[in-house]
């Protein structure tokens, strides 16, 4: 009998440790390997989804789920699915943590003008942390990034100070436009692409699941079709952060700033263009033409436009960049805009 005490309390132990020794395991699984666990980023992501509006007239209908494992982006249901992406960042010595979130709202089709299928579209935050261990509580959102028309003469994405936005503890409310899926960080300036964007009839979106899809090369949940050529998902998932455009940030006190400016002059143009279709709403040739020259890539336009920022928004920048602890992986907007 004092046998079979001896070995129930021996099984009794090792059970015990198992459970113990798995449910450490979850806990620190890292299947992205980029030093955060998949708990840890889960809750992050969780915490932070945007409250996005979308428009009732969307012929998307909504956010699409994709299915797993398919290299091509193969929609399985058109049902709320958001997709994430957490990134620690580089910080200097003894700076707090810092990391990178970012959402991403993909759908079946662009319904815009000059539509076509897929359609790849994000928004991102900036979070503050004193450790990368420390509690899921403590992480505070600094600054948010809402993307519209990047890289075009159109280009319409926006950074801001969390705290502007009322969404430090939380995701912020973001605006997707009807049919092009731009993001904006309020109503009111959804149109402030060149005119193609609208925000009508708007109304909460139910996030049926956020869905972690891990880093480049390192897929999660089988989203091995991130890195497909059919859209351009895997080039958003840089850094949509720098100490140039912080710098622009703060100097107008955190309210939001167009993040990439374009030529106005052209912009004003495409813009009256959209305007006039609109009103005699037809789609043709001349309207094609407009838009086809908002999706022209405007390296040169930009880059002057970057240089026109001038010595004070170089201090500004340093000084943002200590104050971020930033190093390396920041996209450079103080000399070259970035183009995707």
């Amino acid at each position: 009998m004092r046998a079979m005490c001896g070995f129930g309390w021996v099984l009794y132990v090792w059970l015990l440790s198992g459970v113990v020794a798995c449910a450490q395991g979850a806990i620190e699984v890292d299947t992205d390997h980029d030093g955060l666990s998949d708990v840890r980023e889960q809750m992050l992501l969780e915490k932070f989804v945007p409250r996005f509006q979308v428009s009732g007239k969307d012929c998307a209908v909504m956010p699409a789920l994709f299915e797993e494992g398919v290299v091509k982006p193969t929609v399985m249901e058109r049902d709320g699915t958001i997709y994430g992406q957490v990134t620690p960042r580089k910080t200097s010595k003894g700076g707090d943590a810092v990391v990178e979130v970012h959402f991403y709202d993909l759908w079946s089709v662009d319904c815009g003008r000059l539509g076509h299928p897929l359609d790849a579209e994000h928004v991102s935050v900036l979070l503050r942390a004193a450790a990368m261990d420390s509690p899921v509580e403590d992480w505070r959102a600094v600054y948010w990034f809402a993307a519209a028309h990047e890289a075009t003469v159109c280009d319409a994405s926006e950074v801001a100070a969390a705290k502007v936005l009322d969404a430090e503890k939380q995701g912020a409310t973001v605006w997707l436009s009807a049919g092009k899926h731009g993001a904006f960080l309020s109503e009111a300036i959804c149109t402030q692409g060149c005119g193609g964007d609208r925000c009508t009839e708007m109304s909460p979106l139910e996030v049926m699941r956020v869905i972690n899809l891990g880093e480049p090369g390192a897929a999660m949940h089988g989203a091995v079709w991130a890195g497909s050529s059919a859209w351009p998902l895997a080039a958003k998932m840089q850094s949509d952060f720098s100490a140039a455009a912080i710098a622009r940030l703060e100097q107008g006190g955190g309210v939001p700033v167009e993040m990439n400016g374009a030529h106005g002059s052209v912009k004003g143009t495409i813009y009256v263009a959209n305007s006039v279709a609109n009103g005699v709403g037809t789609s043709g040739t001349n309207t094609a033409d407009a838009l086809n020259t908002a999706d022209v890539k405007t390296e040169g336009a930009l880059t002057k436009s970057a240089k026109a920022t001038g010595g004070a928004l170089k201090k500004s920048t340093k000084a943002v960049g200590r104050f971020l602890h930033l190093t390396g992986n920041e996209r450079k907007e103080d000399s070259t805009p970035r183009l995707f």
